[in-house]
């Protein structure tokens, strides 16, 4: 137990900031299959066609490790929001009934 002399330590959790982090990374998980509508060859080269074709197809790998480790990272910052705001429901509700 902290003295007069030691201060409680403080933990600042950003929860709103967590909170738009899962939104953004959710968002991600649903355009990240996305794969382009096509585009005018002619308009930007065909060495720049075909480096994006090339990287769209080596993309696949890194697609699948991203999307499952995005969405482990994404219920994380659900998991860390949910334990805080029901600590800080419970304490709000313990004051209120002394």
């Amino acid at each position: 137990m902290p003295t007069e002399e030691e201060p409680m330590a403080e933990i600042d959790i950003p929860g709103d900031e967590l909170e738009r982090m899962s939104q953004l990374l959710g968002r991600v998980m649903e355009l990240i299959d996305t794969k382009s509508g096509g585009f005018d060859e002619s308009a930007v080269g065909g060495p720049m066609a075909s480096s994006g074709r090339h990287f769209d197809d080596k993309w696949s790998d890194g697609r699948t490790q991203l999307k499952r480790q995005g969405n482990q990272l994404k219920d994380a910052c659900d998991e860390i929001v949910k334990a805080f705001t029901d600590q800080d429901n419970e304490q709000a509700n313990s004051l209120k009934q002394q």
